[in-house]
């Protein structure tokens, strides 16, 4: 639902009082001009999703293959897979392509699967994580940079065992949303301004592996939680019979509701609920109302709702309340309402099921929530204006949902008199009793909800007349700024009362009958702590005004008045976007003509809402049945932008809608003004009101390129009431000046003059253009209100000052005077035509009522024109000089322009025209003039807002005299041109020479130079003082230098501390290092561990070089503006301009001491061109423009960051291909291969003449078999590089060394470049005093920290050549040595980022000594050998039972590093009982690692014959197993070594624990050799996967990395064999395998489980055995016994 004010959604709206302002945009004219944008955010455009795929930990999976697929509207992408870690590391890039609108892009979701790979059974999902578009475009920037996202479990019916894990674990991300707005490509003069200490800061600077700290999550005070939603659907109101359905998706959720036939008021009554976490970066609940038309499901309404909007600080919650609902195709059509409910609740468990339920509900009682009142909706139409129709009658009515009201008639006529040009529109206007158009409708009755509103409404009304005040206050007293400051500062305390009663009335905490909701509740404890707060705000902003000094006042007051818009804008939002509950449909106003609808005004309902009236101390006033002008706009109109150009008719009227039964008394408020005859007849009391309407036109400027030539006469036409008024017509120029007044008499207008002062009318403005042969030009349309003054105050009311007395006598009643100004003062008016702006106009209007008398005197209709508007708001002139510097054109496009003769170069700035001498010879596509300088005085207003912009036009020379201007271009920062400090007198040359009577041309000489040197007092004083330095002028102080007893003055200290930081043994030979070492050490500037700072660094720009403030976007020496032919207007997208050529020009404006220049002839023309510049280096450098200059120009490609893929499967093989002259220079056979980020690391030498070779275009392709495709390209204009002041053709490194990588590579050295400079701008030669040396009156010392042998005036010279800025004579800065970063664009994505290239460019004149060049050739990944000894582990838990139920492990580790399936494995340690094992077995692992990145490098073959490139971390990944013979071997515990951040070892098993976060770390291969303990995350329960892991095992390791030479010195073998051969370790006799032992096993294994069993079955055999022989012998022993 995206349309045009008033044709656009209620959460976009503000109030209509905020609406209805034409002097809301105050962006600068710049800005203005610029074509806006966000008209067209509903139009299709191209769009880049770019994610990043960083890395994951704690995934909760050991082992097996994971890998990341990444789902967005049935388009799919995968990283490659990386096995058997919980902490995958991935580093790949992706984008996926869309062009649609802004609203339709936001609404997707990102689906991030972590998967593993299966062999024999569908891919497990693991984990995901979703993320919202939305969510990522209200980031800055559009993105989210290395931030981590919470991983979730899968949204599945029945998870499997594989993905049932506690612990999913974080995935770190780069998402950003690229479209043709967000990154628009602007070669002009840019006014923001950069940082420039944090230049140097790269992407890497911050600690990103902290997740708590870079968690991807929305802001919101509350911490994330599970929550279940309750969403339900009751029931719904449609227009028209057909069957309904609902369908809703919360991603990945989406369901449907039952279905309601052949009915008009359906009834479902269906509940969803499911389990989400909240706050969290997918929450966006899209609905759908689904209609059944013609044998299909038509979807004709949708509503989509934010979470976080409806949360305040809370847990979501809504309703229950209508939503209303409008036709997706047409927005301005309604199509229904819908009851719905959400509402939630917070939940214990801590992994709730995230499944979709539904049930069905019982209908809602709505009397439990709100009570219906009839309303009575009543629009009085009085007059009508601007209408544009040819037809004679009209037609007006109003309808809000379902309910419309009768039409009304009436005729239109056109406005009588001669015109310019022809008038295309009509106006009416009604006559008494006026008729009105009315209706019923029942509406809940929500005024006590609206009741904060209405305040906030009142509150925004109140700042921005406030505002307004203190603007006029300033233009009335322009230089008295103590008086702005008490004015601003009693505009701040009348806010503050104004909130503080507010508060105090309980406006936020009002009682609602009769039940409140829980959203409510919320919004009511959201905005009372936003208004307690807000009050803390303003009195900072009052101290501040009372606590600062007189010279900073100004910009202080800007500071505070930039701040006060700040809190309106914000209070405007807040007032949006909290009202999504109990909103009342949109009423809309049609206008018709001939049957055809001419437009409509759609309109906030409850704006016009008739209150009660209260006790309260600020009564609440709406705007109902207040006279207001309606803008009426096209229904065609999908415009997002309040003042688009598509207005049809602007009608005045009143409207508002009242309870029926509180008619009586809304009749008895505005019985002073109206009288009700009968039900919708009405007659004012007062009836009519005779006014004189003023119309005050200064000036225009015209965007050049929207007529049909670039240069036409133009006039303003402005309409009002049944009158219409032209200005005379301006001759041709895109900037005219009218000085005129437009008079309206004897207007006779409906109504008392009250209607009018509440609310000042609107005047309709036409800006045309007019041409001898062709009919008039529509350029565009506007509308400006008129202040209305009454005859009491007429008088009183004017410019003249009030007294003395200002603040001593009711400050208050002299402040609201300023509201009332006669002549009100002048303001820019946008003119603006399909979307775009394509004028703007300076001029004010007013309204002054008049007697009858006095009507009746002048009865003529006619408008009066007069030239000349009051002085009191005509713009003070001062007199300037204006020198133009014509450099040439560029990028020449038009051959059929070329061939038709020469050209010249017209300049327009107000009343003054400059032209350069006629072109010289075409070179390629440049063009030189003959005479390049031209220079007059030009009168300009003291108000720098007022200044016309200058327009230069190409002016096309042919036959017999005759010109055709064949384009132009606008300059509109003019005020950028101003030299500040500086003044020139002007003196007439008539004066000088004699011999020339008729010459006028000015001659400017300097009056800087007579100024005085300060005294040597004053000087001592500065000493003393820190800050800026100032100029030496003691001989006392140079004195005391020389004999040492005083430091410099400026010095970077900060640089000098760093020498007792250094520390010598960790200092390397700096043969080892290369420039990759100094560009890779200056990518991380704030990262202790890896910034060393006995290595050199350079700068990194984060984009072009041309893109920074500090070098004055390297058009210091000429600025390049478009030349525009014309503009191709676009049904949905922003007008296309037609640019053939670049236009360079340098302007200077300085102030001039001169009065107005003699003008014997009085003809005006006393301006003329000068022949020649006035001083010599000028000259010298008019010179240097008309000569060939060669040159040696060296690319320095170094490497690709974030290209986009071209391959269907993989990344693109990137190669460079540079166009120079005419000439190509291809780098096809070095292409890197599949790589998002490659590294080029390329020189490219290349010969270019300027001017004509100027242009070096940069471009990536994809190196492919069949067709190579481009990727992207960059262009750069090295005419600028080379121009420029800021030396950007040699970058000045940080320190000087004569040898080294950093050696110095101009071919000028450092002192010789600062004597060069002293000698231009004519000031003393350097002088040295020691360690110190004296520049223009500055002193400063050595900034060295590294190459302290070199000579002591070089190091000087160049601490000097890098503070340039601070000698008063130069005060700019020169280039440092650095690399930019340069986006790459198609031409098929016009604006579309298709990745960045870094790379810096050297300049060298061709006919002298050009030095070396820099080896940047990418350095190869050393070999390294990492031999790893497993000594022992202890602590680790035991993964079997033998089959006596004891508890065991065969335990071994294995290891593995570049590849997975080169796993090197220990021996088994057999029957380990209390988890403890011993191997002192070697692993030996060969891998490349490149030092600069800080990854190793991966080479593999991946399909017949590519050959792919990996880096990854240098990681070494340990796990320990236990071995089984019949089942799976079992995972036990693992560990991962990252050995260039590596954590430091414990000496003990007693002291291992989880390494703590602050643990100190190591680079292992500075380091070399480390051993000690290490903590092992295990699994406590390796049969029970769902368990959560713990660390608990610990592993005694030695880790050596050695080289490539210590590797063969030194060879050492595998496991405990030789070279290096390991002592076999000390285990139990219990260790052994069974199955080749058998005598052991019983030895060790049975013997010891059944022994005793043995030995007391074997006591009690021999028990028994004895008993038994015993027990057998006895009776032979007793028959033996003889008798007695």
């Amino acid at each position: 639902m995206v349309t045009c004010w008033p044709c656009f959604p209620l959460k976009f709206r503000s109030d209509l009082d905020n609406a209805y302002r034409r002097d809301l945009i105050t962006t600068p004219f710049g800005q203005r001009m610029s074509y806006m944008d966000d008209c067209f955010a509903g139009a299709p455009q191209d769009f880049l999703v770019c994610i990043t795929i960083h890395k994951a930990i704690e995934v909760g999976v050991s082992t097996g293959d994971l890998y990341v697929r990444i789902s967005m509207e049935k388009m799919t992408k995968s990283t490659r897979s990386y096995p058997n870690t919980e902490n995958p590391f991935f580093n790949e890039y992706f984008v996926f392509e869309f062009h649609c609108t802004l609203a339709e892009l936001l609404r997707l979701t990102i689906l991030f699967e972590m998967k593993k790979h299966m062999t024999y059974k569908k891919n497990v999902v693991v984990s995901e994580l979703m993320v919202d578009l939305h969510s990522v475009w209200n980031q800055v920037n559009h993105g989210y940079f290395k931030k981590w996202g919470r991983l979730e479990a899968p949204i599945e019916d029945n998870p499997t065992q594989e993905a049932a894990v506690t612990t999913y674990g974080y995935l770190q991300l780069d998402i950003a949303i690229v479209s043709q707005h967000s990154a628009v490509v602007n070669s002009g003069l840019r006014p923001e301004k950069q940082d420039t200490q944090t230049m140097n800061k790269y992407a890497v600077d911050h600690d990103f592996d902290d997740v708590e700290k870079n968690l991807m999550t929305n802001a919101t005070s509350m911490a994330p939680s599970n929550i279940r939603y309750f969403i339900a659907f009751y029931r719904g109101y449609f227009i028209r019979q057909s069957s309904y359905m609902i369908q809703y998706r919360f991603y990945p959720f989406k369901g449907k509701t039952p279905v309601a036939k052949s009915t008009t008021t359906p009834v479902w009554n269906h509940e969803i609920y499911f389990a989400w976490m909240y706050p969290s970066v997918a929450q966006r609940l899209l609905i759908l109302i689904l209609a059944h038309e013609n044998l299909q499901w038509k979807c004709v309404a949708e509503f989509e709702l934010s979470l976080e909007e409806i949360a305040f600080k809370g847990i979501p919650s809504l309703g229950p309340t209508y939503i209303h609902l409008y036709d997706p195709i047409n927005p301005m059509m309604y199509v229904g309402r819908v009851l719905i409910e959400l509402r939630s609740e917070m939940l214990v468990e801590a992994q709730p099921s995230h499944v979709l339920s539904s049930k069905t509900l019982v209908g809602l009682d709505e009397s439990r929530y709100w009570h219906d009142e009839v309303y009575l909706v009543e629009f009085l139409p009085l007059m009508g204006q601007h209408i544009q129709t040819s037809e004679n009658e009209y037609k007006i009515s109003a309808w809000l949902a379902e309910h419309s009201s009768n039409v009304l008639k009436g005729q239109l006529r056109t406005p009588s008199g001669r015109f310019i040009s022809a008038l295309h529109s009509k106006s009416f206007r009604r006559q008494t009793p006026f008729r009105s158009c009315m209706f019923r409708v029942r509406l809940p009755d929500n005024r006590a909800k609206y009741e904060s509103d209405f305040f906030m409404l009142g509150v925004i009304n109140f700042m921005h007349s406030e505002l307004d005040i203190f603007k006029i206050f300033q233009i009335k007293y322009p230089l008295q700024e103590e008086e702005q400051a008490k004015c601003l500062r009693a505009i701040l305390g009348k806010i503050l009362t104004r909130i503080k009663e507010g508060l105090d009335a309980h406006r936020f905490d009002h009682e609602v009958k009769p039940q409140r909701t829980t959203w409510d509740i919320n919004r009511q404890l959201y905005l009372l702590d936003y208004f307690v707060k807000l009050p803390q705000k303003l009195h900072q902003l009052r101290q501040r005004l009372r606590s600062c000094y007189l010279e900073h006042l100004a910009p202080t007051m800007a500071d505070v008045v930039s701040e006060l818009q700040r809190l309106v804008a914000e209070i405007s939002a807040l007032c949006n976007m909290a009202r999504l509950q109990d909103e009342w449909p949109e009423l809309v106003l049609s206008l018709s003509a001939g049957g055809k609808e001419l437009g409509r005004c759609r309109l906030n309902a409850k704006l016009f809402l008739h209150l009660q009236q209260q006790d309260l101390p600020q009564q609440q006033e709406t705007l109902s049945w207040r006279l207001r002008s309606f803008p009426f706009k096209a229904s065609t109109c999908t415009h997002t932008c309040p003042n688009c150009g598509c207005t049809t008719a602007i009608i005045s009227g009143c409207l508002s809608i009242v309870v029926e039964r509180e008619r009586k008394e809304f009749l008895a408020t505005i019985k002073s003004d109206w009288t009700s005859v009968e039900p919708m007849l009405w007659q004012p009391t007062t009836e009519q009101t005779h006014f004189i309407c003023h119309v005050y036109v200064h000036q225009a400027k015209i965007r050049p390129g929207g007529e049909k030539k670039s240069v036409v006469d133009s006039h303003l036409r402005i309409m009002f009431a049944e009158q219409a008024g032209e200005t005379y017509r301006a001759p041709g120029t895109l900037t005219p000046i009218w000085n005129t007044v437009i008079t309206f008499k004897s207007l006779s207008l409906p109504g008392s003059v009250n209607l009018y002062a509440k609310n000042p009318p609107l005047l309709s403005l036409e800006f045309l253009t007019s041409e001898k042969i062709i009919s008039d030009d529509f350029v565009g349309m506007g509308c400006v209100a008129a202040s209305v003054i009454r005859e009491d105050r007429a008088t009183g009311s004017n410019w003249e000052d009030t007294g003395s007395h200002w603040w001593s006598t009711n400050p208050d009643k002299n402040l609201q005077k300023l509201k009332h100004l006669t002549p009100p003062p002048l303001k820019w008016v946008p003119i603006s035509r399909k979307g775009s702006v394509q004028a703007e106009v300076l001029m004010s209007a007013e309204l002054i009522e008049i007697s009858q008398e006095a009507s009746m005197q002048d009865v003529r209709k006619e408008p009066q024109l007069a030239t000349g508007i009051p002085a009191a708001i005509k713009p003070n002139m001062q007199n300037f000089i204006l020198e133009v510097f014509f450099v040439g054109l560029r990028n020449y496009n038009k051959s059929s322009m070329s061939s038709a003769g020469k050209r010249k170069i017209r300049v327009m700035m107000g009343d003054l025209v400059l032209t350069s001498g006629p072109s010289m010879a075409r070179v390629r596509n440049t063009i030189n003039f003959l005479v390049a300088y031209a220079s007059g005085v030009v009168s300009l207003p003291d108000q720098q807002e007022y200044w016309p912009p200058i327009i230069a036009t190409d002016v096309l020379l042919s036959g017999f005299n005759s010109e055709s201007t064949l384009g132009a271009a606008l300059i509109p920062n003019s005020t950028s041109f101003l030299q500040r400090d500086k003044t020139l007198r002007c003196v007439s040359s008539a004066r000088r020479q004699t011999s020339s009577a008729t010459s006028t041309t000015v001659t400017v000489t300097d009056v800087d130079e007579e100024k005085e040197e300060e005294t040597e007092d004053e000087a001592e004083l500065e000493w003393e003082e820190e800050g800026p330095p100032a100029r030496i002028t003691s001989w006392w102080r140079r004195l005391l230098l020389i004999m040492g007893l005083r430091t410099a003055d400026y010095a970077n200290r900060k640089a000098l501390g760093h020498e007792s930081n250094l520390n010598e043994s960790e200092s390397m030979d700096e043969r080892e290092y290369t420039w990759w070492t100094k560009f890779y050490n200056s990518m991380y500037w704030s990262a202790a561990e890896m910034n060393h700072e006995h290595k050199h660094q350079l700068v990194i720009y984060p984009n072009e070089l041309e893109k920074q403030s500090q070098f004055g976007y390297l058009q210091d020496w000429a600025i390049a503006v478009p030349l525009v032919h014309g503009v191709k207007f676009k049904k949905q997208a922003p007008p296309r301009e037609d640019v053939y050529a670049t236009l360079k020009m340098q302007f200077k404006l300085t102030p001039c001491q001169c009065s107005v220049l003699e003008d014997p002839e009085a003809g005006g023309d006393m301006i003329r061109p000068m022949a020649n510049p006035l001083k010599q280096r000028d000259q010298a450098a008019l010179r240097a423009l008309q000569e060939t200059m060669k040159l040696i120009v060296r690319v320095y490609i170094v490497q690709g960051i974030q290209i986009r893929p071209r391959d269907l499967k993989g990344d693109s093989d990137c190669y460079v291909k540079l166009y120079l002259g005419g000439k190509t220079y291809s780098d096809r056979a070095n292409y890197s291969p599949n790589h998002s980020n490659p590294v080029f690391g390329r020189l490219f030498e290349l010969e270019a003449s300027l001017p004509g070779d100027h242009m070096l275009q940069i471009v990536v392709h994809d190196h492919d078999k069949i067709k190579d495709e481009i990727i992207g390209h960059t262009i750069i204009d090295l005419e600028d590089r080379w121009r420029t002041r800021h030396r950007a053709t040699v970058g000045l490194p940080n320190e000087y060394s004569k040898s080294g990588y950093n050696h110095w590579h101009d071919k000028i050295l450092p002192s010789e470049i600062l004597l060069d400079l002293c000698k231009k701008k004519e000031i003393p030669p350097p002088y040295y005093y020691g360690n110190v040396i004296e520049v223009d009156g500055i002193l400063f010392g050595d900034e060295t920290v590294i190459s302290k042998d070199e000579p002591m005036y070089e190091r000087l010279s160049l601490a000097v050549l890098k503070n340039l800025d601070k000698l008063p004579s130069l005060g700019y800065k020169l280039v440092p040595e650095h690399v930019e970063t340069r986006s790459l664009y198609r031409d098929d994505y016009p604006n579309v980022e298709q990745g960045k290239l870094q790379l810096w460019i050297e300049l060298f004149e061709a006919n002298i000594y050009v030095p070396n060049a820099i080896d940047i050739t990418p350095v190869p990944p050393a070999y390294f050998e990492v031999r790893v000894v497993v000594k022992k582990l202890t602590g680790i838990q035991a993964g079997d039972r033998n089959i006596f139920g004891k508890l065991m492990s065969d335990i071994y580790v294995i290891g593995w590093c570049e590849d997975e399936d080169k796993e090197q494995s220990t021996d088994i340690h057999y029957r380990s009982f209390a988890g403890d094992a011993a191997f002192n077995w070697r692993m030996v692992f060969g891998m490349k690692y490149s030092p600069n990145e800080d990854l190793m490098v991966i080479r593999r073959k991946e399909g017949l014959r590519e050959e792919i490139e990996l880096k990854r971390p240098p990681i070494i990944y340990l796990q320990v197993w236990d071995n089984d013979v019949i089942t799976q071997d079992e995972y036990l515990a693992s560990l991962e070594l990252n050995l260039s951040n590596l954590h430091v070892p414990y000496r003990n098993a007693q002291a291992c624990k989880p390494f703590p976060k602050k643990r100190k770390r190591i680079n292992l291969f500075k380091r070399k050799v480390i051993s000690g303990w290490f903590p092992l995350e295990g699994n406590p329960y390796p049969a029970q996967p769902k368990r959560e892991k713990v660390k608990t095992g610990k592993i005694q390791l030695q880790i050596e990395v050695c080289n490539d030479m210590e590797a063969t010195t030194r060879p050492a073998g595998l496991g405990q064999d030789p070279p290096m051969a390991l002592e076999a370790p000390y285990r139990p006799d219990t260790s052994f395998n069974p199955l080749t032992n058998p005598w052991k096993s019983f030895k060790h294994i049975l013997w010891p489980a059944i022994r005793k069993y043995v030995l007391w079955s074997a006591l009690v055999l021999a028990v028994v055995l004895g008993l038994v022989v015993t027990f057998s012998s006895l009776p032979a022993k007793l028959m033996g016994i003889p008798l007695k």
